[in-house]
């Protein structure tokens, strides 16, 4: 699902309250001193380190929020160039070490297709904070079309002459590592995409505990992914399939805590917590395949209203 960036009406104007208790992303220079560092309202990590190429050990960053006083753009559009750098092993998390985008990790590094990283930044009204959130679409967005558009870079001032209400666009930055020139997929890049989908699943905190809901959400990345279509009713068996074969992995989820009361009736919002729960997800279709045979010629699934190639060998 797309990210939602910070407005008046969410809870990142508290977080601006407390900057000072929130954990810092520091970026190094190449002798070791800090360089410059952002303040960290959510992000989504693997649960292990990972050792990249030449022994050095990082945690995979798969999302990460970030929250600036006004003023401080130049700060957090940092963060997102030296992430996306060749030298973004720099870069360390308060409380938990060394981190690199999740692309420079298996299974995403060895994927065989590129993996775009998107920066969404925003001002958080009427104070003009900023707000900033770095993931990949094409993880994290539901319609595989949708993530793979490559969107102009907005500008950061409103040009002269434009009508009074387009000043909320102010302070809006959209980056990405994809290039236009660049945005197709060659034939070899789109049969490995077939053959080795990827998503990450982001759990609302309003949805929280809802079973079903995550069910749900999970089949609707996964079908578009595969080349045959998939029955909403096997939604339950395929997620507690893809955590039984090892294609479903949990991943750490850390926000901001939440507010006092006082500081929820200072900043007039109710605080919700943005994010409740990530999985990294790499369904094998062949295998997913096997099993869904297996399952509908064992009558342990509904065969679908209208046959699927799946059903269809299953019952022959």
């Amino acid at each position: 699902m797309p990210t939602v960036l910070a407005s008046s009406s969410t809870t990142s104007t508290s977080d601006l309250l407390t900057l000072p208790s929130l954990p810092k992303l520091t970026v190094q220079a190449r002798g070791g001193e800090p360089q410059f560092d952002a303040y960290v309202n959510a992000y989504v990590i693997g649960q292990q380190p990972a050792i990249l190429p030449g022994g050095h050990r990082a945690t995979p960053l798969y999302y990460l929020s970030l929250v600036a006083q006004r003023g401080q753009g130049t700060t957090v559009q940092g963060v997102f160039a030296r992430l996306v750098s060749v030298h973004s092993r720099d870069v360390s998390l308060s409380g938990v070490g060394v981190v690199t985008l999740a692309r420079n990790v298996e299974p995403l590094s060895t994927c065989g297709y590129s993996l775009h990283w998107n920066f969404e930044q925003a001002e958080i009204l009427p104070t003009h904070d900023l707000h900033a959130v770095i993931e990949s679409h094409q993880l994290t967005i539901c319609d595989p079309v949708r993530a793979m558009a490559v969107r102009p870079r907005r500008r950061r001032s409103t040009p002269k002459g434009t009508a009074s209400s387009s000043k909320a666009q102010k302070g809006q930055v959209s980056l990405t590592t994809a290039k236009k020139s660049g945005a197709k997929l060659t034939v070899e890049e789109m049969r490995h995409r077939e053959l080795r989908p990827l998503f990450v699943l982001l759990v609302p905190g309003s949805k929280k505990g809802q079973a079903t809901f995550l069910h749900q959400l999970h089949f609707a990345f996964l079908d578009p992914r595969v080349p045959w279509p998939l029955d909403p009713a096997w939604a339950e068996f395929l997620w507690w399939r893809g955590l039984r074969r090892g294609e479903i992995e949990p991943l750490t989820v850390w926000c901001a805590p939440a507010p006092t009361k006082e500081e929820e009736q200072d900043a007039d919002v109710r605080y919700q917590l943005p994010l409740a729960e990530a999985y990294l997800c790499h369904p094998n279709p062949v295998l997913l395949q096997r099993d869904l045979q297996a399952a509908l010629s064992q009558r342990r699934l509904p065969l679908p209203a209208e046959i699927s190639p799946v059903a269809l060998a299953a019952n022959q």
